[in-house]
């Protein structure tokens, strides 16, 4: 074993210091090759998989978006297009534990909480539905979509107050939307 050279408190020289900065250098390569190759490999699945989507080949689907969720649990797009392949085939439990997970992944993104809602609206779900509504209005209160999907819940349910009110925001939501992009016109 080398003898170290040290200065008198102990620390190293600046000799040492290079060789202990080259490898630290190295390491730092090696991961980011590492998260290079499995980044290209995620971009590579989540293509496939929406080939796969379009071309209505649907287990071809499945199995790209979950090779995504093994590199990267956190994709909400990898989740959500997951979550379409199993609506697809009717397998609407698994298309709501994938929107779940697009859900928590992007809490923000309307489109997989309309989708879980619609999932559980179409299963007559409708008290989850209106959960789902109710927490994505929490995160996203200006969305019209939103508030009119939830109104139509409601009316399923035969709440005729909380679907009127419901609707009303929407609309004001949509006139607001619509007024400020003429005004931006």
């Amino acid at each position: 074993m080398k003898d170290r050279k040290t200065d008198a408190g102990g620390a190293l020289t600046p000799d040492e210091a290079k060789v202990s900065s080259s490898g630290l250098q190295k390491e730092l390569i090696q991961r980011g090759r590492v998260d290079i190759h499995a980044h290209q490999t995620v971009a590579k699945h989540l293509k496939q998989g929406a080939d796969a989507l379009k071309a209505r080949d649907f287990g071809k689907a499945i199995e790209e978006f979950q090779q995504v969720i093994q590199h990267n649990r956190e994709s909400a797009e990898a989740h959500f297009h997951l979550g379409l392949a199993y609506f697809m085939i009717e397998a609407y439990e698994n298309a709501i534990d994938a929107y779940k997970m697009a859900v928590a992944c992007e809490p923000r993104e309307a489109t997989a909480h309309l989708n879980l809602a619609a999932t559980y609206r179409l299963l007559k779900r409708y008290d989850e539905a209106v959960d789902v509504y109710t927490r994505a209005i929490r995160f996203i209160p200006d969305h019209p979509e939103l508030h009119s999907e939830l109104g139509a819940v409601y009316t399923f349910q035969g709440k005729r107050r909380e679907a009127v009110s419901a609707y009303k925001t929407a609309m004001r939501l949509k006139l607001n939307l619509h007024s400020d992009i003429d005004q931006n016109a």
